[in-house]
């Protein structure tokens, strides 16, 4: 295994006296309550945005949201509908407030943030209908959320990052009334069925391990019959012609890392433009952790700022 940067071993060894429980090892609200006591890891809140929180009406239910924009503005700008990871069983709103918050100050956006059902309650199909219907309903409603509709990009981190790829490829693929102008993914899951290299490369990375990844994985598609589906595993599409230009960042000691870069390249392959940045000796999530380590806070800039020049 490469060598882990020594800000991440630093953070690594200060929660070593009282390591998180393995997601087998306790119950799901346990699980969740251990992840909402590493969100104070992200950083301070920036106070330089206007943040106000939403209900999406989606049929026979309603989702939570929360939208961002930076402290002041009043006129109509590009805007990026997120989807938060967490492996599909938890996170939320708050876990990634603070990433949300920088998105849209430091790329001028406006970001619709949405908490879509989370497993085991809620398995395949759910949190994919949750992103696709959520973001035709921002699309549906530019005006009123004062977004340019011509400049709305679909955006997520790790289990987030594949709603927000599946998302995009489905829209392009199908006629929804509406459009996906880019993709922007942080350390996506791309293949629900576990082949990439790094898988074992680096299946005993901290902060996502190959057991964890595939217990969160059968927490959300059990039926492994699915998991080769391009839905569930957008590596696996056969078409993205149509699919929008990407903006793809990934961890190198990552079980997923290679899912980036795999899906980088089938999307040019198909024509379609991709920026890729992989940062060296970074694990899983590491821009959640952007209060401790540096690299995190320029990964999100960067993100910020490579949005932004997509959209504009």
């Amino acid at each position: 295994m490469s060598n882990l940067h020594p800000q991440v071993l630093e953070l690594l060894a200060s929660l070593s006296t009282n390591p998180p429980a393995q997601p087998w090892e306790v119950s799901i609200a346990a699980y969740r309550a251990v992840g909402e006591k590493l969100i104070g890891l992200a950083g301070d809140l920036n106070p330089h945005c206007d943040v106000r929180d939403l209900e999406i009406p989606l049929r026979g239910r309603v989702v939570k949201a929360r939208s961002y924009s930076p402290k002041g503005a009043t006129t109509a700008m590009p805007g990026v509908v997120y989807f938060h990871g967490g492996g599909f069983v938890r996170g939320g709103l708050e876990s990634h407030d603070r990433l949300c918050r920088e998105l849209s100050v430091q790329g001028a956006l406006r970001v619709i943030s949405v908490a879509y059902r989370l497993a085991p309650e809620n398995t395949y199909p759910s949190a994919h209908a949750d992103a696709i219907e959520s973001f035709c309903w921002v699309a549906d409603r530019s005006d009123e959320l004062r977004i340019d509709g011509e400049a709305l990009a679909v955006a997520g981190d790790s289990s987030g990052g594949m709603l927000a790829a599946a998302t995009a490829a489905i829209l392009s693929a199908r006629t929804y009334g509406a459009s996906v102008k880019a993709q922007g993914l942080l350390c996506p899951v791309l293949d629900l069925t576990s082949s990439s290299d790094s898988v074992n490369r680096y299946g005993s990375a901290p902060l996502l391990s190959r057991a964890a990844l595939e217990w969160c994985i059968d927490q959300y598609v059990p039926d492994v019959g699915l998991r080769e589906s391009p839905e569930v595993s957008p590596l696996f599409s056969t078409n993205l012609n149509n699919a929008p230009p990407a903006l793809i960042v990934n961890a190198e000691i990552d079980p997923v890392s290679d899912d980036a870069s795999r899906y980088a390249s089938k999307l040019q392959a198909s024509g379609v433009a991709v920026v890729q940045r992989e940062y060296a000796g970074m694990p899983h999530s590491f821009f959640l952790l952007a209060g401790v380590v540096d690299e995190g806070k320029r990964a999100i800039t960067g993100f910020a700022e490579g949005l932004s020049r997509l959209l504009r």
